[in-house]
């Protein structure tokens, strides 16, 4: 080198410039995002064509933290934040790490008892289990939610969460659920993700607990494809749930610190949300209460259409405003005649399915959760079962929640879209009514 000096004593830099360089994502991967949607003839290849032109095209940071740009994921937490009314809102990758980081948050681990549902999908039970921690399995009542006075009678001396789920969009009899849990000095985690932007008594849920865990799976209210949120006003549970989120316990008012108090520091796992995924559930979150507006809409029109008869009841809405009105849920007199209406409403054309059927396989029903019935382990450990004496486990049977099962076999769901017509949901209304005429007489 004809020049010795070094740069940080002025001499010249050894390497003067990098780059700049093509970035990580650009023109395929734009491309591949774009061929996800559909178009009318010849739209894509205009748009094919124009991003071939542009030679600026520079394709985004995907990863939400050290982002050269506001990230859209913290902005969808704030969004959600908002929406939700909590002090603290954390993006993940789905409701089922929602709910681990929730429990985690708690402190929930070996020898330790959740209550859950036994209706819910089973993610709710087995993430206690992936926790370490015992699924106590509860029966439901006529919300096909939880049953507070069930509940009640199934705290023990090891429980240390209620796992309340608002099922099927409409919240759960929250009163006397949160009754139960303060009288016991017990948490409320609230499972959201079915009933994304509903309410009870004007609290949004996943507010009224001690931690909400919400899903944007592509089949819920608000969607991201996949993803999910966390929510909570106590800023430890949300700084616990934060570091169990990344893996390394780092987000904490300052990341290198030593532990402010114990039970800040541990090992974590992953479940970051990306930044496509913060993006659309931005989107998503903005349309909210547009969306609800129109399920709850059509729900009206359908049920206010549909003529009394002899043995028709409807599931009890604990909070008709605060319900998300994406489904109508009917009870027939016995299983049978539910099973024969529901085929005779999907030949009308009514957008009509039952619940449950001895015979079929659906992993929101706990007769279904061999995975729990029959203490299965993932490693020789045996955890979490191992962890408890034998004689203290809960006696698990496939008939175990009668109510539930009662229930269930005898309801019809009507699924409800949010951009019915008047004239659908009349049609809808009309096909209810011509088959309960003959089969409620």
């Amino acid at each position: 080198m004809s020049d010795s000096k070094l740069a940080i004593d002025g001499g010249q830099k050894a390497v003067p410039r990098l780059g700049p360089y093509p970035p990580k994502i650009g023109r395929e991967e734009l491309w591949a995002l774009i061929d996800l949607w559909d178009f009318g003839p010849g739209t894509k290849d205009k748009l094919k064509e124009i991003i071939r032109r542009d030679r600026n095209v520079r394709g985004p940071h995907l990863f939400r933290y050290y982002n050269p740009k506001p990230s859209r994921v913290a902005a969808a937490e704030e969004a959600m934040r908002r929406l939700i009314g909590a002090r603290h809102c954390l993006a993940v990758n789905s409701c089922t790490s929602a709910l681990v980081a929730a429990y985690r948050a708690l402190g929930i681990g070996s020898g330790d008892e959740v209550i859950v549902p036994g209706y819910t999908f089973f993610a709710t039970a087995a993430t206690v289990a992936a926790c370490n921690a015992i699924p106590v399995i509860v029966d439901i009542d006529d919300t096909l939610c939880l049953d507070a006075r069930a509940v009640a009678k199934a705290i023990s001396r090891r429980t240390k969460a209620i796992a309340v789920v608002h099922m099927r969009g409409a919240p759960a009899q929250m009163d006397a659920l949160l009754d139960v849990a303060r009288r016991k000095g017990l948490p409320v985690v609230e499972d959201v993700a079915q009933a994304g932007g509903g309410s009870f008594h004007g609290k949004r849920l996943g507010s009224l607990g001690a931690i909400g865990c919400f899903s944007f799976d592509y089949y819920k209210i608000i969607v991201s494809g996949e993803g999910g949120f966390v929510t909570t006003d106590d800023e430890w549970l949300y700084t616990r749930a934060q570091s169990w989120h990344d893996t390394a316990a780092c987000w904490r008012p300052n990341r290198y610190a030593r532990e402010r108090r114990k039970g800040e520091l541990f090992c974590g796992e992953n479940y970051r949300m990306s930044e496509l995924e913060g993006a659309v559930a931005l989107a998503q979150i903005r349309r909210t209460d547009q969306v609800l507006a129109g399920y709850r809409r059509a729900k009206k029109l359908i049920k206010q259409a549909i003529a009394p008869r002899p043995g028709l009841a409807f599931r009890r809405i604990t909070d008709a405003a605060g319900d998300t009105g994406i489904c109508l849920v009917l009870f027939l007199p016995n299983p049978g005649l539910t099973r024969k209406a529901m085929i005779a409403l999907q030949a009308e054309g009514v957008p009509a399915g039952g619940i449950y059927d001895a015979q079929i396989r659906d992993w929101h029903i706990y007769a279904y959760w061999d995975h729990i019935l029959k203490k299965k382990a993932v490693a020789r450990d045996g955890l979490p079962w191992s962890a408890m004496p034998p004689r203290e486990l809960p006696k698990y049977s496939r008939t175990m929640c009668p109510r539930a099962l009662d229930f269930l076999a005898r309801a019809i769901i009507v699924n409800v879209d949010c951009h019915y017509s008047a004239a659908d949901c009349a049609a809808i209304a009309e096909g209810i009514n011509k088959v309960l005429r003959v089969m409620l007489p």
